[in-house]
């Protein structure tokens, strides 16, 4: 308790100064005849009209420039004081692409878009995906060996498609994305769309859809630099800390906008159990560089290209009971290259190419000390393409069709794998109406879609969805959907024959196993009654069949045997209800709170490591002098695990191998993770018209974790310096 104090004080004492600064830059003057005058226009507010988007409207929406005095050298007394602070921080009037496809305004979308822009994004100090979703509602971050993943409306990470400007990508650990591979640099804004997406998306897409939007040139001539160094107690993190330094640079003109950024990342492992010598979060070292390019000569025509390029590598140390020492290394290459050729015509209508290559190279070695008994060199490569042929279409004012055709495929060479290679396509075609049924005293929007994949191996499924959207008055919005969705069986789940003689268990795959398939309802409310003040209320459920599970088959004397099968059915259901609210012209505050309720049916017992109460709150404060001030919590309440290990699932719950392969009932014997509160503050002043900023930070305030079922990082304290020209 002591330390905590000794660590809080002086946080304490900077936002009081802070506060303090706030007031007595707010405070009426005494201007005699004319202060009442000054008075009544410090306490209006002041929102410009924002134009009717068009085809040349840039998607980005998070960078709008402050005026002078928004960055800490101007007049607060000014009217331009009174420009709405978190503008860019609610992006409530921007563009978004992913719920249909094509472009539409956040307020329009039939289907219920979250969006993470660039000004929360730099104001919360993430420095990769996994830190930007954390506080996020409805949506859990969890660690496991490869980095940070995440689960949404109580699915894990394989059900939900992770995109790049709308497009796949490959390099999927175990069935999980690794979050921390997405460095914040080159992220313009995140779009979520939770439940099924199936119709527009096709397979993988049950959970719902993460789209990373990337950062475009918006000014003549931009410059951007970063450099980040944090530790925490030696104890845990060693002494050698944690660097990141980021750059980017990017052109605008009438024809060509362009934008490059590079990033050097580095630290030290952390470690929860200082007693053993495994280490608990890997040390790692990686460099990313990309960037991408619009070419637009006339207004319609426009062909965009963009590559990203990231080497990484982690380092680890595991311990068996046993007694053996390992040490682990994963070096990564991940590659992607996009490219677009877009021509407008009309006021709304479009014809669009799409394409993408995908590769994701990991070399695996574990080398156990003293002995070469038990080594293992692997390499994995996967490989993915994608191409897309689109039309959005305005029949008439009240119909937005938009069509498309598909074309992927997948490749993926791995030691691991029963046969070193494995490949399939998949082709499909999909359609979408928006249509606009009613627009007298409110308006009815109802949007059908279907989508018909042909997979290679696993032949023809058809995903339809029906989502609506009522717009009851000005403030008060009701959106509701439908939809089936589909995920054939990963190449790992196959094909992967596994053993681990130190633990005594062999897994196989089983390339009898049928796509996992479900049916998806949702919907919800949104009123804002006051300018400054929204509140949102949504429910969900998710039914899936086929569900692929580990199940024990036989044991020999000397090891246990898992294999796939399609054995299970679950459900996930829940509520979301979350709060927006700004006040006193410089705070504003998010509160979050979703339950969800998830069952095995097979076994009549709820998913492991899902908890049935989450709590969020974000709590940001853009005040005069340039200071800004950011507080992100989240309460997690205690999860359900059935079992102690997680080595071939990568966390991924209800799928997990007990390390003891005791007796089904054993095995089955519930053991809660104990709740917790994740608490991370970040204060920034900015200088030079807000050119420059130094900024301070604490992650997970409270030191709170747990070795098993929470490894997270401990208490880590980090600051740095921001330079933008």
């Amino acid at each position: 308790m002591h330390s905590f104090i000794q660590f809080l004080f002086p946080i304490l004492c900077l936002f009081v100064l802070f506060i303090g600064e706030v007031h007595s830059q707010t405070r009426p003057k005494d201007t005699g005849k004319n202060s009442k005058t000054t008075d009544q226009t410090q306490n209006t507010t002041v929102v410009p009209k924002e134009p009717e988007p068009t085809k040349e409207t840039p998607q980005s929406t998070g960078t709008t420039t402050a005026p002078v005095s928004e960055t800490g050298n101007g007049d607060p007394t000014t009217p331009q004081e009174e420009v709405d602070r978190f503008k860019d921080l609610d992006n409530k009037n921007g563009i978004v692409v992913t719920g249909s496809r094509g472009e539409r305004r956040l307020k329009d979308s039939a289907v219920a878009t979250e969006v993470i822009s660039r000004k929360r994004i730099e104001q919360t100090g993430a420095r990769n995906l996994g830190e930007v979703l954390e506080t996020q509602t409805g949506i859990n971050v969890t660690p496991f060996f490869g980095g940070s993943q995440v689960q949404m409306l109580g699915l894990d990470s394989k059900y939900v498609l992770f995109l790049v400007d709308g497009q796949r990508i490959a390099g999927r650990l175990n069935n999980t994305i690794d979050l921390t591979r997405f460095k914040v640099q080159n992220i313009e804004r995140v779009e979520i769309v939770k439940g099924s997406s199936s119709s527009l998306y096709g397979a993988d897409a049950i959970g719902g859809v993460i789209n990373i939007i990337t950062k475009q040139a918006e000014k003549p001539e931009h410059y951007q630099f970063r450099t980040t160094y944090g530790n925490g107690r030696q104890t845990n993190f060693g002494s050698q800390g944690e660097k990141n330094m980021i750059a980017d640079v990017g052109f605008r003109n009438e024809y060509v906008a362009s934008n490059f950024f590079g990033g050097f990342n580095q630290s030290a492992a952390y470690d929860l159990d200082p007693k053993t010598p495994s280490t608990t979060g890997n040390a790692f070292q990686d460099a990313n560089v990309g960037g991408n390019m619009i070419f637009n000569p006339d207004g319609q025509l426009k062909v965009k290209t963009g590559i990203n390029y990231l080497n990484r590598n982690q380092a680890g140390i595991d311990s068996r009971s046993n007694g053996g020492v390992f040490d682990r290394t994963n070096l990564t290459n991940d590659f992607l290259g996009l490219g677009a050729l877009e021509y407008t015509y009309g006021k709304r209508n479009m014809v669009s190419f799409r394409g993408n290559f995908s590769r994701w190279e990991n070399h695996y070695k574990l080398d156990q000390r003293n002995s070469n008994e038990l080594d293992v060199t692997e390499i994995t490569n996967e490989f993915s393409s994608q191409g897309v042929a689109q039309i959005d279409h305005e029949i008439n004012n009240d119909h937005m069709v938009t069509a498309g055709v598909e074309s992927y495929s997948e490749e993926l060479q791995s030691d691991r794998l029963q046969r070193r290679n494995a490949y399939r396509t998949r082709r499909a075609a999909f359609i979408q109406d928006e249509w606009v049924i009613w627009r007298q005293g409110f308006v009815w929007r109802l949007v059908p879609g279907v989508r018909h994949d042909v997979d290679s191996q696993f032949g023809g499924q058809t995903t339809p969805k029906i989502a609506t959207k009522v717009d009851i008055t000005s403030n008060l919005v009701f959106r509701a959907s439908y939809g089936k969705g589909f995920r054939p069986p990963s190449f790992r789940e196959l094909y992967l024959r596994f053993e681990n003689p130190g633990v005594g268990y062999v897994v196989d795959g089983n390339d009898k196993l049928r796509p996992e398939k479900s049916t998806t309802v949702n919907a919800d409310i949104e009123y804002t009654p006051y300018k400054f003040w929204t509140l949102s209320l949504s429910v969900f459920r998710n039914d899936i069949t086929d569900l692929i599970q580990y199940s024990f088959g036989t044991r020999t004397s000397e090891f246990a045997n898992f294999q796939l099968k399609n054995i299970q059915r679950a459900y996930t259901r829940g509520v979301e209800a979350g709060s927006r609210v700004r006040f006193l012209k410089y705070f504003a505050l998010e509160l979050g709170y979703n339950q969800t309720d998830t069952r095995d049916l097979t076994t009549d017992r709820p998913l492991e490591g899902r908890a049935l109460h989450q709590g969020t709150m974000n709590f940001f404060v853009n005040a005069p002098g340039g200071w800004e001030f950011a507080l992100r919590a989240k309460r997690l309440d205690k999860r359900p695990f059935y079992s102690t290990t997680n080595e071939f699932t990568a966390g991924t719950s209800t799928a997990l191998i007990d390390q003891q392969t005791k007796s089904v009932e054993e095995n089955n014997k519930v053991v809660y993770g104990k709740p917790f509160t994740l608490l991370n503050v970040r204060m920034e002043k900015k200088f030079f018209d807000g050119r420059m900023s130094l900024f301070l930070g604490v992650d997970n305030v409270l030191d709170q974790y747990e070795l098993t079922y929470n490894p997270i990082r401990p208490r880590f304290y980090y600051g740095g310096l921001q330079a933008t020209f």
